[in-house]
């Protein structure tokens, strides 16, 4: 771990980790690469966080903020403070393998127009069971910018590496996101540069009972909030032809998870509802789809087209 001149600030925000904090920092540790300095700022935790990092590792620049304003104000305030040319986040529940800074940095110093590279990780569930995301980017749109604002394809801030200089020109984390203010940063970062995805594993993600997504209301309402700070941004006004329909889409997203992950029947179709008022004429094209797509009697398709040219005539 370098001190002076870091080529990268890794930036660990803690709110009441002591149980995990440990894991996380000695993944920082066993790093192969060695040119980083380690910053952890305490978001005002209550329990033994701060005197257990202070006793066993005094090598470590530590920020004790006095009150709790969650992770965005926490990763600003490590900011502040980065003296290195690249920020890595770690949230302080998950880990890296050894070589995690080491790759991403071969990918990421490869083209001065890359403001941010993301891998693969791996999720570990209270339950036990493991189940691996390559994080890659799957829909056809013309650009990772449109995919973003469509699905949530970086998982966790714990895969992502970022140029301070990219970060310095588009500004640092919303702080009036509670929730979600990491993917509205990446979708700035993603306005201003390149992107790069690293196909590699390096990070393990776990869940368990403290998480803040556990709270599906709060989930559902921040990714809404992020939108409409991301269209308030002026770095947003080449994609705001795309705000109703992301709206809309993320609307019936919702749905599906609350419908067949979280059981959450109600909720659900109450976001399909949401969905169909936001733009009836997207979600009216895809309902056609589906039926056109499962279709195998002539009537059938024929309704279907029926119901899909009254539905065109109707405005978002």
């Amino acid at each position: 771990m370098q001190i002076n001149h870091p080529k990268v600030s890794v930036i660990i925000p803690t709110y009441n980790r002591r149980q995990y904090i440990e894991r996380a920092i000695e993944s920082v540790l066993k790093q192969t690469y060695t040119d980083y300095e380690l910053i952890v700022v305490d978001d005002a935790s209550t329990d033994e966080g701060v005197n257990f990092i202070t006793e066993k590792y005094p090598a470590i620049r530590l920020i004790i903020l006095p009150e709790n304003h969650g992770a965005g104000r926490a990763r600003n305030e490590g900011i502040n403070i980065a003296r290195g040319s690249f920020i890595a986040f770690l949230d302080s529940d998950d880990e890296w393998k050894p070589n995690y800074l080491e790759t991403q940095l071969k990918y990421i110093q490869g083209n001065p127009n890359i403001v941010l590279s993301f891998c693969g990780c791996v999720h570990q569930k209270q339950d036990g069971s493991i189940e691996k995301f390559s994080c890659k980017p799957w829909l056809p749109y013309p650009n990772l910018t449109y995919h973003l604002l469509s699905e949530n394809f970086i998982l966790t801030a714990s895969i992502v590496v970022v140029s301070k200089d990219a970060l310095n020109k588009v500004g640092y984390f919303n702080e009036s996101l509670r929730l979600g203010q990491d993917k509205e940063l990446f979708l700035r970062l993603f306005c201003l540069g390149e992107v790069v995805h690293v196909p590699h594993y390096l990070a393990t993600k776990y869940s368990h009972s403290s998480n803040a997504t556990g709270d599906y209301k709060k989930w559902v309402k921040a990714t809404f909030d992020v939108l409409t700070a991301f269209f308030d941004s002026d770095l947003s006004h080449p994609y705001k032809h795309f705000e109703i329909e992301t709206r809309s889409h993320n609307a019936m997203r919702l749905a599906r998870i609350l419908w067949y992950e979280k059981h959450k029947f109600l909720f659900a179709i109450q976001m399909l509802f949401k969905a169909f008022l936001i733009s009836p004429k997207y979600i009216s094209y895809h309902v056609w789809k589906k039926i056109v797509k499962l279709s195998t009697l002539t009537p059938l398709y024929r309704c279907a087209e029926f119901v899909h040219s009254k539905l065109k005539k109707l405005t978002p």
